[in-house]
């Protein structure tokens, strides 16, 4: 694997949340590894590929499907011709629930289905793209409803460790993350919230959520920062306070060591 992890642009625009396409990818054709700042669904229709998921090789075949989550890597090879449908989102699209699941899941949704399963979820993309195309009433709840069947789909197909419960414990540590990462948050200040020790904290954020609290911290700081690189005029300085960084040095540091390239880097480009 190269030491260049890149961004991988999205199709999405700014006024959608969500993109459907069918891919055809011919054999040998190589993407090198990146990462997104938003999910991604794919399902293999024919052929057969190797797919590299965060350090993992998976083989493709019909019926292969794998979902990526925010700043997950991975890398994919075509050993024949492939046909994929293709399903990029942001959390808007799905319920609070489901949003919540993928959050705090390891994210390495990744399964192969029976040729029923793959039928039923050719004929919801089928009918996404219909009702993306003609609209009416209710149109946009039934295109999320979609959606959510297509991932629950892969949830429950995919390999999970057996204890797939979050305890409550981290869906509270979470979500206060979520929604307190541009202040000053150490485990010290967490635990507290959570009325627990750190140790025990942190001990329970790894073994339950594969990261650990430190990580997954700069995981929803580096999303944010990011978004801002993109869509703001804001300086570098600017965006690494206002995603809970006290310095440019700790941004830039934890930027590139993460992400695999500076933040000036990345606005540029």
């Amino acid at each position: 694997m190269s030491n260049q992890i890149n961004k991988f642009e999205s199709s999405l625009r700014q006024d959608k949340d969500y993109y459907i396409e069918q891919n055809f990818i011919k054999k040998g054709e190589y993407f090198s590894p990146h990462w997104h700042d938003y999910f991604e669904l794919e399902i293999v229709l024919g052929g057969e590929g190797e797919h590299i998921y965060n350090n993992t090789k998976y083989m493709l075949s019909r019926g292969s499907i794998y979902l990526m989550s925010y700043y997950d890597f991975h890398e994919l090879k075509a050993r024949e011709d492939m046909q994929m449908l293709k399903l990029q989102f942001n959390e808007n699209v799905l319920p609070d629930k489901l949003n919540d699941f993928l959050f705090l899941s390891q994210n390495r949704f990744c399964c192969s289905v029976d040729e029923n399963e793959v039928q039923h979820i050719i004929k919801l993309f089928d009918i996404l793209r219909r009702e993306e195309s003609r609209g009416g009433l209710f149109s946009e709840m039934l295109i999320k409803n979609l959606i959510a069947e297509i991932i629950i789909t892969v949830i429950r197909n995919s390999s999970q460790n057996e204890d797939t419960v979050i305890p409550s414990l981290l869906q509270n540590a979470v979500a206060y993350i979520r929604n307190n990462f541009r202040e000053p948050l150490t485990l010290g200040l967490l635990a507290k919230h959570c009325n627990v020790t750190p140790n025990y904290l942190g001990v329970q954020f790894t073994k339950k959520m594969g990261i650990s609290f430190s990580d997954y911290l700069n995981t929803v700081r580096l999303r944010y920062a990011c978004n801002l690189l993109d869509s703001t005029g804001l300086t570098v300085k600017e965006i690494a306070f206002a995603s809970g960084y006290n310095s440019v040095e700790h941004f830039g540091y934890t930027f590139k060591k993460m992400l695999g390239d500076s933040p000036l880097n990345y606005k540029k480009h």
